[in-house]
């Protein structure tokens, strides 16, 4: 059986460097407390997909910081990247956090945000953009012969994509240096094939192409 350890703390710990805990009565009503407040009790998805349908191997702790509240949550949870939602699992149910509840989900390497009533993993999040990974699972089907072989079950595999938030709006980001080059205003092209270069960026590095938006944001053509 499987416990949940949720607590509430509060924001002095920013300042002073220590974390002051108000613990609940009790494991039933630290439950009842999430699920009435951020959190709905659902049935994940089953599949034939062999392997780990979480963004981590285990469960982790994580702070919450909601939208309408400064007082920020600890939970162990992990992100589902089948049903696309993170999962808190009781001892008879599984609880999934709303996004429109949830600002934010801190865990010790990285951060996951709350936009449009989806949760991304932060990139790079600051007063002017955002820079957004978007982490699931996609089915396929792997290679048979047919005719002779009768056509297998779906599988899965993790894939990811990337999207700069802006101005209220989604870009789809594709991981091409003349698509990330064409982002840009066109007065910027060879600077920016030389940052370009001189990095090694990567297209599939997420940190290096936090970067270059960095770099170059203020010329973005969007």
């Amino acid at each position: 059986m499987r416990s949940l350890f949720i607590f509430l703390f509060c924001i002095p710990f920013f300042t002073s460097g220590q974390t002051n805990f108000a613990v609940q009565d009790s494991y039933e009503s630290n439950f009842q407390l999430v699920q009435r407040e951020i959190a709905s009790a659902y049935n994940p998805k089953t599949t034939t997909f062999t392997g780990n349908k979480y963004f981590y191997k285990d469960s982790k702790e994580a702070i919450l910081v909601l939208f309408d509240s400064d007082e920020p949550i600890k939970v162990k949870t992990n992100y589902n990247l089948l049903d696309q939602t993170f999962d808190i699992e009781g001892e008879d149910k599984t609880l999934k956090l709303l996004p429109n509840k949830i600002l934010k989900v801190t865990f010790d390497d990285r951060v996951f945000v709350s936009k449009n009533g989806k949760f991304y993993e932060s990139i790079e999040e600051n007063n002017d953009f955002s820079l957004l990974a978007d982490t699931f699972l996609e089915a396929y089907i792997p290679e048979y012969q047919p005719g002779i072989q009768e056509k297998p079950d779906p599988r899965y595999r993790r894939n990811n994509s990337v999207f700069l938030y802006y101005n209220k709006r989604f870009t789809y980001i594709e991981r091409r240096k003349n698509f990330l080059i064409s982002m840009f205003d066109k007065s910027k092209s060879k600077e920016i094939n030389s940052f370009y270069k001189k990095n090694k960026i990567s297209p599939r590095d997420d940190q290096e192409l936090k970067e270059l938006f960095i770099a170059f944001f203020d010329f973005l053509s969007l």
